[in-house]
């Protein structure tokens, strides 16, 4: 296995930082949502049969947000900063990062209200989901209300669905379908372990008796299995975005950096190396790239044809980012005087 280059190792550091301050301000965010629902609301409009009006109750303001997108903006401000320690020291001294730069700004801001957006519109589709599913097995209002919520402890609200993905929500779903159904219980495990990653192993003792004795899950222990998947799904999606968007952030922002140097006429030309990541399960088009050296403007290309500047470049979605360790080499040429 190939040896970490400098610059990769630096930026792990980096990544450990700022993964640490994104994941923070995304749960922080999160419960603030939580919070913000209206509860009484909700219920008048469940009780009213107006579905969707209770949906759009899970819109998340961007103002809840901020410290969300204050972070992100900081790891982008980073990657441009850490510029200067990668460069020869003739110019690591005389380089300075604007992080004001309105190219800067604008690429440091789309990135945070994309992931807003998005994680508002899982919001309001998820809630969606359950309130259908609930009326479909003839739930309680307060029930499906409190599964949207989750329950008071204290001042914060616990175990809600603002925070989960699409996918996560829907094994929700499927979870409390199956411990809710002496038919359907032995569909909890697959083998010696819940089918499902993200269930709180500490109740399968009460799962197992269930399913030996034929009986479904009380309501009362339905909601504690829940409520401890909700937790650990939201944890999960937590450290998921924190990664991810770090490391957006950062590349973003180091690709900035590099283009400042060049406007500015520090250096004649840049090139830039796809370095692999050492990840278990490397993308093969990742691994073909590894080493690959192109100059500043051209563009990595994917075996599916995007066209990525560099990795994690935000043109190449999820699909080449979530999960991706590869990073991007820069070597400066000095201009000529």
């Amino acid at each position: 296995m190939a040896r970490k280059s400098l610059q990769q190792r630096r930026i792990e550091a980096l990544l450990q930082r700022q993964s640490v301050a994104v994941r923070k301000a995304f749960l922080e965010a999160m419960q603030k949502a939580t919070n913000a629902v209206d509860r009484g609301k909700l219920l008048r409009l469940l009780e009213a049969e107006q579905f969707e009006k209770a949906a759009e109750l899970f819109r998340i303001e961007r103002g809840t947000m901020f410290p969300l997108s204050e972070a992100i903006r900081d790891a982008f401000i980073g990657g441009g900063l850490a510029v200067a320690d990668e460069l020869p020291k003739g110019l690591s001294g005389v380089f300075g990062f604007d992080g004001r730069h309105d190219r800067a700004v604008a690429l440091a801001e789309r990135q945070a209200a994309e992931l807003v957006t998005n994680i508002s519109e899982d919001a309001i589709a998820n809630a969606r989901k359950v309130i259908v599913d609930g009326l479909d097995t003839n739930r309680s209002l307060n029930s499906v209300a409190r599964d949207l919520v989750g329950r008071k402890v204290g001042r914060q609200r616990v175990g809600g669905i603002i925070g989960l993905t699409t996918p996560q929500t829907e094994r929700l779903i499927r979870l409390r379908g199956m411990l809710s159904d002496p038919a359907r219980i032995g569909e909890y495990l697959n083998g010696n372990k819940p089918r499902y990653k993200e269930s709180d192993r500490r109740f399968d003792r009460v799962v197992r008796k269930a399913i030996k004795d034929g009986k479904a899950l009380s309501p009362a222990d339905v909601d504690r299995v829940t409520d401890a998947y909700k937790s650990k799904a939201s944890g999960n999606r937590a450290k998921i975005v924190a990664r991810n968007e770090a490391f957006v952030a950062q590349a973003a922002g180091r690709a900035e950096g590099y283009q400042q140097l060049l406007d500015d006429g520090k250096v004649e030309a840049v090139t830039k190396k796809w370095q692999h990541g050492f990840s278990q399960e490397p993308r093969q088009d990742h691994l073909r790239l590894d080493g690959e050296t192109i100059d500043f403007d051209e563009a990595f290309v994917m075996d599916d044809g995007v066209r990525m500047r560099f990795p994690h470049d935000p043109a190449g979605g999820a699909e080449h980012s979530i999960g991706c360790r590869c990073t991007c080499v820069y070597r400066v040429k000095y201009a000529r005087d």
